[in-house]
């Protein structure tokens, strides 16, 4: 994988943008065609923020995003187009497993048609009723699919937002872009570095205080001051609202509001070699366990034509859970009450993430309660004709993805290079 060029921050640049993971990247893509000159200030060791790709037993594996949501707007499709990079089809609607065993048709077909009812449903709420948490779409299922309504709450829920549907408002999904889904070879984080391929990125330059009281931003980091014309903050939600980084002025306050009105979502993925598991023969596919939704799992077996699998956690459970080698734990111990201690024998862990857990990030992304998705709209508002934010968060359509925080990161930077215009070209910075 090539990397990104590694520099100092220089001491100005047009525009500085915080955070080099996909936001942050489009931005600086876009700016930089425009002929600005530009910073990326980067906290991590490495550019790509929650997407990252390792290899595992020989396998590319995406730690972090691994779906090309909404292909059809998602611009790092064409980007990946662009670059020669296979894409492959993902599963579009999960198999159920109930018990050890495969659905029958029957249970099939209440699952499906549950699946349809429910997204459905929250779309019709959603647009209607700003203040509706999603689960109340569960109450409208046919009796033969409500047999299945737990198994639907965790599917929509935890294992496809990373929060329950009662803590998630209809609205946000209702205004979510789903249609085909994609992978990427090679990965999607590895995708992502590449895009930063020569950018002027430095690393491990963390933004400890933003002043923005003047004509210019000046950002203190821990190897030095950067002034700039304005400024593209790209940091998680988390990052901000709890004050990592000082603004002076502090942010208004309807931006401020805004940052805390957003929830963190909570997914995890334990990675898992299985090849000679009850799964094997399902390649590539999404798996449904009937159960519990406060104590269930997802997974997506033997992805990208390998024998690896992904068990995803989400919701409340990964912060019960509290650790990456409890949530490995849990796993195992799931799957072996499934299938029985036999079929888990081969099983190995490879890897279990640790998003929440981690500082720079505080979350996998950002859900909004009910009455609060308009938060990703106020927070995409310029302040102050200097600061801009942008990531996933403020993606209205495509919150949650990192093809959403690719298109915001570029509609950032448009919004900047218009502001940057609106300041005198002979204005000294620095």
């Amino acid at each position: 994988m090539r990397r990104a060029r590694v520099a100092p921050p220089p001491r100005a640049a047009d525009v500085a943008i915080l955070g080099a993971g996909a936001a942050g990247i489009a931005a600086a893509r876009r700016l930089l065609a425009t002929g600005l000159s530009v910073v990326l200030i980067e906290a991590r060791e490495r550019v790509g923020g929650r997407a990252l790709t390792a290899r595992l037993a020989g396998q590319a594996v995406d730690i972090g995003a691994h779906w090309l949501h909404a292909a059809q707007e998602n611009g790092l499709v064409e980007e990946a187009r662009r670059l020669g990079l296979p894409l492959f089809d993902a599963p579009q609607e999960p198999r159920l497993v109930v018990g050890a065993r495969e659905a029958d048709a029957a249970e099939t077909r209440a699952f499906h048609a549950g699946w349809s009812q429910l997204a459905e449903a929250i779309q019709e709420i959603g647009a209607k009723d700003d203040l509706a948490p999603a689960s109340a779409a569960l109450e409208r299922l046919s009796p033969e699919a409500a047999a299945f309504a737990g198994t639907l709450a965790f599917a929509h829920g935890p294992f496809a937002c990373g929060a329950t549907l009662d803590s998630v408002g209809a609205a946000d999904f209702a205004a979510a872009r789903d249609d085909l889904d994609l992978f990427v070879a090679g990965g999607y984080g590895a995708l992502v570095a590449r895009l930063a391929d020569g950018l002027p990125v430095a690393l491990a330059t963390r933004a400890t205080r933003v002043d923005w009281s003047g004509r210019e931003v000046r950002i203190e980091t821990n190897r030095g001051d950067v002034h700039a014309r304005a400024l593209v903050v790209t940091v998680p939600v988390p990052v901000l609202a709890r004050g990592d980084i000082v603004f002076d002025p502090p942010l208004p306050a309807g931006t401020r509001d805004a940052l805390h009105a957003l929830r963190p979502a909570s997914y995890e993925h334990v990675i898992l070699a299985w090849p000679g598991g009850p799964l094997r023969e399902a390649a590539n596919t999404t798996i449904a366990f009937d159960g519990d939704p406060a104590d269930n799992l997802g997974l997506l077996a033997n992805f990208d034509g390998g024998v690896l699998h992904y068990a995803d956690l989400g919701g409340p459970l990964v912060g019960r859970l509290g650790s990456p080698a409890a949530r490995a734990d849990f796993v195992r111990e799931s799957l072996a009450a499934r299938f029985g201690r036999e079929a888990v024998a081969g099983l190995r862990v490879l890897h279990a993430s640790r998003w929440g857990e981690d500082p720079l990030s505080a979350c996998a992304w950002m859900v909004a309660p009910p009455g609060a998705h308009g938060a990703r709209a106020v927070l995409r508002e310029p302040v102050g004709g200097r600061v801009l934010i942008a990531g996933e968060a403020t993606s209205s359509t495509l919150w949650g993805t990192i093809g959403g925080a690719y298109a915001e990161g570029e509609r950032a930077a448009r919004d900047a290079a218009t502001l940057v215009g609106g300041i005198a070209a002979g204005a000294r910075i620095g």
